[in-house]
């Protein structure tokens, strides 16, 4: 008897602590940031002037903020940060990058779908009183 009450007493405890942890988990904000990999194959310029060689990134979209934003890392070191617009949208197979092109060719990101998000991200320049959705 009195190993059934011990079994039951450490049943408890894992079992309000397994409680406890999911609460933390599912209240902690920055949860809902993101990463992704994307690979860039043109020279792209971003909203805020910055360019991004071709080459791979890894992106962070930073979902927890007032005005969501993402930030572009190449070899863990930090190249831009912009605010973006979050759509919704049907999660994609792929990756797609959306461009404008100006003069001489150049590229600018207006929009980015990451596959199998439910969220695009949308692209504008001194747009960062109007991100967000």
């Amino acid at each position: 008897m009195k190993a059934l009450w011990k079994y039951g007493l450490m049943l408890g405890v894992v079992l309000a602590l397994a409680t406890s942890l999911g609460w933390t988990k599912a209240n902690d904000n920055s949860a809902a940031n993101k990463t992704a990999t994307v690979n860039i194959s043109v020279v792209t310029t971003m909203p805020d002037g910055a360019l991004l060689q071709p080459g791979t990134y890894k992106m962070t979209f930073f979902a927890d903020q007032k005005a969501p934003e993402v930030a572009f890392y190449k070899n863990g070191k930090l190249i831009c940060k912009c605010p973006v617009k979050i759509e919704s949208m049907p999660k994609p197979d792929y990756t797609r990058l959306e461009y404008t092109t100006g003069e001489n060719d150049t590229h600018t990101l207006t929009g980015l779908a990451i596959g199998g998000w439910e969220q695009k991200l949308v692209f504008g320049k001194g747009d960062a009183e109007n991100a967000g959705s």
